[in-house]
């Protein structure tokens, strides 16, 4: 038969281990901030050595052993277990969180007792803050979001309007003067002419972009060969450079391999490059180098002028969705700022990476890669080698 006695030292064991199993850490300082009661998840959360877990340890011994190891930071180490031994002493309700050197967070709870002292509990809630940091952040990047497509839509629907306007203005003069010399008409009709032609580079980024939000993008992929797309990309950009006397260079290899692409949209991302830099580039000094290289595992195409180049702490911004960056001279280009958000997705999609150049401390370096197939192409063996010789003799 089981006496009182016995029911009371069962239960006392049972508590024992149920608080050894729990996830938080607890601590027991009685009046004299004497460790009266703990477990051993309390010595473990705060990194305590084992020894330290003993009865009758006061309060000082821990405060003492965390500032010599600074986690309380730089400091007098007495002058700091003094400040917290005045606190612990006025055995008030606290309860705050404290970050650890090795980026833990414990939440750490205090109650006073009745009789003197305090219980304390210890959680960790590094899970916890770090979701509560990344909701925070991606709260503040819909709001910014939210804010920047607002900018959009006020941008856009003046950028439209304006080349609409040019176009009816100088239509009704040409309507209304059928007797206008031959210079003046060939002058406004190429006035429409460009701006029909912004209309529709306009009208194809916010399409493009509509299409690839909903996940309708038409993808053709195929073998490409890198070099013929450059030189094709660069050949259809060349009559904007030569109007506006830019100088514009193409350096590839004798050889490079193939990769597997779209090349519609691979051309569109290399037009977006050039006619960027075009815009930036100072008029008949500028000059915009595009330059094709392979490694072992990719081909990277880079598009590098002289302009006034991309502001340091704007250089990831770029690439976001309705968003416009002035350039280092504080100018600021029309268009609906979604031409290097439509790039990187595309980029993106076929396995490649894009980037501006961090390094360079004038004008602009736009970098974009794409990966090779080295399992195809080992598997072509001689048939490679063979069709890169013939390209060198050619």
């Amino acid at each position: 038969m089981t006496t009182f006695d016995g029911v009371h030292h069962d239960r006392l064991e049972l508590l024992g281990e149920g608080l050894e199993y729990l996830s938080q850490g607890f601590s027991i300082f009685d009046r004299e901030l004497r460790l009266a009661a703990w477990n051993g998840r309390f010595l473990e959360l705060l990194d305590f050595p084992g020894e330290m877990g003993t009865l009758g340890r006061p309060l000082g011994d821990f405060f003492r052993f965390n500032a010599e190891r600074g986690d309380y930071g730089p400091g007098d180490a007495a002058q700091q277990v003094e400040e917290r031994l005045r606190l612990a002493a006025k055995a008030e309700p606290h309860c705050f969180e404290r970050v650890r050197p090795n980026g833990m967070v414990i939440e750490v709870r205090g109650t006073p007792l009745p009789g003197g002292g305090f219980v304390t509990t210890y959680t960790d809630v590094t899970e916890r803050k770090r979701w509560e940091d990344d909701l925070q952040q991606a709260r503040s990047r819909a709001e910014e979001a939210n804010r920047a497509k607002s900018a959009f839509l006020n941008m856009v629907s003046h950028d439209l309007r304006t080349p609409l306007t040019s176009i009816r203005s100088f239509a009704e003069i040409l309507e209304g003067n059928p007797g206008i010399d031959l210079t003046d008409r060939k002058q406004f009709l190429g006035i429409i002419r460009t701006e029909c032609l912004r209309l529709i580079r306009m009208l194809n980024d916010l399409l493009d972009y509509a299409k690839i939000e909903a996940g309708q993008m038409d993808w053709h992929l195929t073998e490409i060969d890198p070099r013929r797309l450059a030189e094709a990309a660069v050949a259809s950009m060349a009559p904007m450079f030569e109007e506006k006397h830019v100088e514009l260079a193409l350096t590839i290899p004798a050889v490079v391999p193939p990769v597997t692409g779209d090349e519609d949209r691979l051309t569109q991302v290399i037009v977006n490059l050039l006619s960027n830099a075009c815009k930036h580039v100072p008029e008949a000094s500028g000059r915009v180098e595009v330059v094709l290289c392979c490694s072992p595992d990719e081909v990277t195409l880079s598009v590098s002028d002289n302009g006034p180049g991309v502001p340091p702490e704007k250089r990831e911004a770029i690439f976001e969705e309705f968003r416009q960056v002035a350039a280092r001279d504080g100018s600021l280009r029309s268009g609906t700022g979604l031409g290097l958000a439509i790039c990187r997705r595309i980029v993106t999609h076929l396995g490649g990476r894009i980037w501006v150049d961090a390094s360079r401390e004038q004008g602009s370096a736009f970098h974009f890669t794409l990966p090779i197939d080295r399992d195809r192409l080992a598997g072509e063996d001689g048939v490679g080698e063979h069709a890169g010789e013939h390209g060198v003799g050619d």
